[in-house]
């Protein structure tokens, strides 16, 4: 591959990203725009909310498909695993930022899984066990998923032994951390609050 396409996959595979099911199934059904509820997200769980646990299934199952099909392109047009790595991270940048539905999409855990889960699938599961163990002892869904991803760079590092995917698996999961920041961080009006309660 020469380097004009190859950027053009991460192109292609940031607007795959910006596909969004969650909203498209959920303006179908309801003719709302998920953005508006909830958590703001376009992603399954918000998705979810509205549309039922099917509505949350086969959003989650699409979300991680985009994922799968960004590395899966990638390897059909012969893309290095370090390019493969990069279009990785553009479908979660596409699906978080979405350019079609003006930058606001969902948080980008379901097409990190999908893309993974092909690029380097046995990198996936220590993740997917410190993600369960957290769960067990804090039975908080969002941050046990968060904090398995923590452990995604020292695995691609176990799986690949190649720097620049560690590289670009560890900017993802900080993109990822940072889409929600919310669930990371206490809320400014608790901190805001005076002492005495509410006035």
């Amino acid at each position: 591959m020469n380097l004009g396409i190859e950027l053009a996959l991460a192109a292609g595979c940031y607007l795959l990203g910006g596909i969004s099911p969650g909203y498209w199934l959920v303006r179908w059904k309801t003719g709302r725009d998920v953005r508006e509820q909830g958590s703001g997200s376009s992603g399954a769980t918000n998705s979810g909310l509205l549309l039922g646990r099917g509505g949350f299934a086969l959003t989650l199952v699409l979300d991680a498909l985009k994922g799968a099909t960004a590395v899966l392109a990638a390897r059909m047009l012969g893309a290095t695993t370090e390019w493969t790595a990069l279009a990785a991270l553009a479908v979660v940048v596409g699906h978080i930022w979405p350019a079609q539905l003006q930058f606001r999409g969902g948080r980008g855990v379901a097409p990190l899984i999908g893309a993974w889960l092909v690029l380097a699938p046995l990198a996936l599961a220590p993740c997917l066990v410190l993600g369960a163990l957290v769960l067990f002892a804090s039975r908080a869904f969002v941050r046990s998923g968060l904090a398995g991803l923590l452990l995604l760079p020292l695995a691609v590092w176990w799986q690949l032994h190649s720097a620049v995917p560690v590289a670009l698996s560890t900017l993802t999961v900080a993109v990822v951390l940072f889409a929600h920041r919310r669930h990371l961080l206490p809320p400014r009006t608790a901190a805001l609050q005076p002492p005495g309660g509410h006035r």
